[in-house]
């Protein structure tokens, strides 16, 4: 089998693939592989108490053992398992580890250069993880990343904000408010973006938008920083 025969799909939904084919594997050995995927190599009680919170360890660990069976069962070396810990096997593709490594750049960012924009908007704005999964370790995982996809969003926005992209700028920040629509860092991104393009009736759809969210599902207003970067600008554009 190739160095990349097993590929495993966890942002948009789960999938396992197989030499190009797709398989088919139950919910445990599933959640299994996810596991492993989000967290790599696990103690396997970890796995267990995690997998299977409800249970007693016997059961949890009986549990285990049958779904690294099922897994071994395919013969594609999907999973490397010892006497004490777990991981995925060395020839496995998950595809959120391209996610985290475009995260991990961004974050060491200073400036743009070197960063293909258009590509790593493509990953940083992609499907969601495991939507459909409410295990609380999915759950927790999936706001973990979520919350580094809006930093890495609002950081590029800036960025761009400040080199006078301002197209490009507006792309990302509408993507991180689209990921959290009631964060007002990354709407007054998406405002201020607009203004600097010289787009007030955009700035002002944005912020009301924003405004009728935090109404209908907060009962509050949007900050007065907010609504002071939106009026303050309106004498500039419009002497122009």
């Amino acid at each position: 089998m190739s160095t990349q025969a097993c590929r495993i799909r966890l942002l948009g939904h789960w999938r396992l693939d197989l030499e190009g084919r797709r398989a088919q594997v139950g919910n445990r050995e599933q959640r299994v592989t996810a596991l492993l995927g989000l967290r790599g190599t696990q103690p396997r009680a970890a796995v267990a108490g995690t997998l299977w919170p409800d249970s007693t360890d016997v059961r949890a660990r009986a549990n285990l053992r049958t779904s690294l069976l099922r897994l071994r069962s395919l013969d594609a070396g999907i999973v490397d398992s010892g006497r004490a810990s777990v991981a995925l096997g060395p020839q496995v593709l998950v595809d959120v580890w391209h996610l985290l490594d475009r995260l991990d750049q961004v974050e060491r960012l200073e400036t743009l250069d070197g960063l293909d924009l258009h590509a790593a908007l493509a990953t940083l704005a992609g499907p969601d993880l495991l939507p459909g999964w409410y295990d609380d370790w999915v759950l927790y995982e999936r706001e973990r990343l979520n919350h580094r996809r809006i930093r890495a969003l609002d950081k590029v926005a800036s960025l761009l904000l400040r080199r006078g992209d301002t197209r490009m700028a507006i792309s990302y920040a509408e993507e991180a408010v689209a990921l959290e629509p009631l964060l007002e860092s990354s709407v007054a991104l998406e405002v201020q973006a607009h203004l600097d393009g010289g787009n007030q009736s955009a700035a002002v759809q944005a912020f009301q938008r924003y405004r009728a969210r935090l109404d209908a599902e907060l009962r509050i207003s949007p900050s007065r920083e907010l609504v002071e970067l939106l009026t303050s600008a309106a004498p500039v554009r419009s002497r122009h």
